[in-house]
């Protein structure tokens, strides 16, 4: 038969096993936590890594159709030159002008040396959080189609609340919240003015 002594022994193993169990759980615990984080992170990296693949190959695309636009603008703009200088020339000649050649070139000239805005893409992070709310900006076509220059677009994005960058940039900065993402000092979303301290000074 057990004494008191063999029952308080058992009583006392016990106590200590259930002390080690629940020493045990906390540490499963704190490994699931930590597990859950680790997956969280990932994930975000992951919706970072597909977002900047979707910027790049857009940013791609549109350089593609702005040099083809720019090809067929200076064709236009040599066709055009062409006409005016054989115009300008006929309509001198007419008028008895001795310097035909001269007037015709000038009036050419004038042609072929307007500025047309071509190439420039930024990519624009607005108020609402990053990685929804970034777009691609055509700044040269904007530009163009809106017959102003692109600074006069790019001042207006600016004082529409937009953070403007250029490709190469944006691309930095994604790799740099990745990098916070990761080490748990930057999670998603990120707003704009927290985006912005990732920009580079130099950039």
């Amino acid at each position: 038969m057990e004494s008191i002594a063999d029952f308080e022994k058992w009583i006392e193993t016990m106590s200590s096993e259930l002390g080690q169990q629940v020493i045990a759980l906390e540490k499963l615990s704190v490994a699931f936590v930590e597990n859950d984080i680790q997956l969280i992170r990932r994930d975000q990296v992951a919706r970072l890594r597909i977002l900047k693949a979707r910027i790049i190959r857009e940013v791609e695309d549109i350089e593609r159709m702005e040099t083809t636009a720019q090809r067929g603008a200076n064709t236009q703009a040599l066709l055009g030159g062409a006409a005016v200088l054989t115009l300008g020339s006929i309509f001198s000649a007419a008028k008895g002008r001795k310097d035909v050649l001269n007037i015709g070139a000038r009036m050419a000239g004038s042609v072929l040396s307007r500025k047309v805005p071509f190439g420039t893409v930024l990519i624009a992070v607005g108020k609402g959080d990053l990685p929804d709310d970034s777009k691609i900006i055509p700044l040269s076509r904007l530009a163009r189609e809106s017959n102003r220059s692109e600074s006069e677009v790019e001042t207006s994005l600016k004082y529409g609340g937009y953070l403007l960058m250029t490709p190469g940039t944006f691309a930095k900065v994604l790799d740099k919240v990745k990098c916070g993402i990761l080490d748990g000092s930057v999670s998603l979303p990120i707003d704009i003015d927290e985006f912005s301290k990732q920009v580079p000074k130099d950039c």
